[in-house]
C-alpha cells in the first residue's frame, strides 16, 4: 500500500447483545450496521469495536455477537466495556497476539499502514473506568517505541469530560485522564483517541490529541447538561463512524443507519 493512498478504518461500539425489555432490537439494529459496513466500497482495512459487545458478559452472546460480525470479512478488533467479562470475551473474539497485555485485553494490531493499541480501561463491578499503572505503563511504552507511525489508541471509557452529570460519574477517572494527557503529549502520530462508552458522538482533545466517541449500534444518550439531570435514552437511528487517513491527516465521519 503507498503512503499517500486513503487507508479506511471502521468503528462500532456498545452493541449491548443480549438486551431485553425494550420495543427495539439491538441485534436488528447490529444486523443492518454490520450490512452498511459490509457493502462499503471502499471496504475499511479493519473493524475496531470500542466495547460493550453484550450486555451481560455471557459466552453464548459473546458467540451471537460472533455470529453476527461474521459478514465482516476485514479484521475486526475487539476491546472490553464496563458490561463485558474480559474472559468470555477474550475466548470468543479476541485472537492470540504476540504483543498482547498478560491479564487484560489490551494489545497492538495493524490496519494498513495505521498502528492501533487496543486498551484495556475496565474496572471489574463497576461502570466507571479507570486504567491502573501497569496497563498505562504498557501503553506509554507502545507509545515510545515508535513515535512516527500513524496510530489510532482506542479504549472504551473516553478521556474526556461529557458535561453529562450522570454519565461523568460513570466515566474515565481524573488521574488516568491526566496520566493519558501526559503521555499524548510526547506522541504526535497518534491521530485519534477513539471510544465509546457515552452512546452519542462527541469531539475533544486530551494532552492535545483529537479524542472521539462513537455513537451506539443500540440506543443513544440523550443530551442533558442540566445539573442532576438522570440518564435519558433516545431512541436515534444506529450508527458507525469511519476514520479516513489520508494526505498526512485523518478525517472521521459518522454515519446513521435508519
Amino acid at each position: 500500500m503507498h503512503t499517500d493512498e486513503p487507508v479506511l478504518l471502521a468503528q462500532l461500539s456498545d452493541l449491548h447483545a443480549g438486551i431485553a425489555g425494550r420495543d427495539r432490537d439491538p441485534i436488528e439494529r447490529l444486523t443492518a450496521v454490520v450490512a452498511a459496513v459490509a457493502a462499503l466500497d471502499p471496504a475499511p482495512v479493519a473493524v475496531v469495536v470500542t466495547g460493550d459487545l453484550t450486555q451481560n458478559g455471557r459466552p453464548a452472546e459473546y458467540e451471537r455477537v460472533r455470529e453476527l460480525l461474521a459478514p465482516l470479512r476485514m479484521p475486526v478488533h475487539v476491546l472490553p466495556g464496563n458490561h463485558d467479562d474480559r474472559d468470555a470475551l477474550r475466548a470468543a473474539l479476541v485472537p492470540a497476539a504476540a504483543d498482547a497485555m498478560p491479564g487484560y485485553v489490551q494489545y497492538t494490531a495493524r490496519a494498513g499502514r495505521l498502528r492501533l493499541l487496543v486498551c484495556d480501561t475496565v474496572v471489574p463491578g463497576h461502570d466507571g473506568g479507570r486504567m491502573c499503572d501497569e496497563r498505562l505503563g504498557w501503553l506509554d511504552a507502545q507509545l515510545a517505541a515508535d513515535r512516527s507511525t500513524p496510530t489510532v489508541v482506542a479504549m472504551h471509557h473516553p478521556p474526556l469530560v461529557t458535561g453529562i452529570e450522570a454519565m461523568d460519574a460513570i466515566g474515565l477517572d481524573a488521574a488516568t485522564r491526566t496520566a493519558l494527557a501526559d503521555m499524548l503529549d510526547r506522541a504526535p502520530n497518534v491521530r485519534r483517541v477513539v471510544a465509546g462508552h457515552v452512546h452519542r458522538t462527541m469531539l475533544a482533545t486530551c494532552g492535545d490529541r483529537p479524542v472521539f466517541t462513537c455513537p451506539s449500534t443500540d440506543l443513544a444518550i440523550g443530551l442533558d447538561l442540566a445539573p442532576g439531570a438522570d440518564l435519558a435514552i433516545h431512541a436515534e437511528p444506529a450508527a458507525f463512524a469511519l476514520h479516513l487517513d489520508v494526505a498526512g491527516g485523518m478525517t472521521t465521519h459518522v454515519q446513521p443507519v435508519a
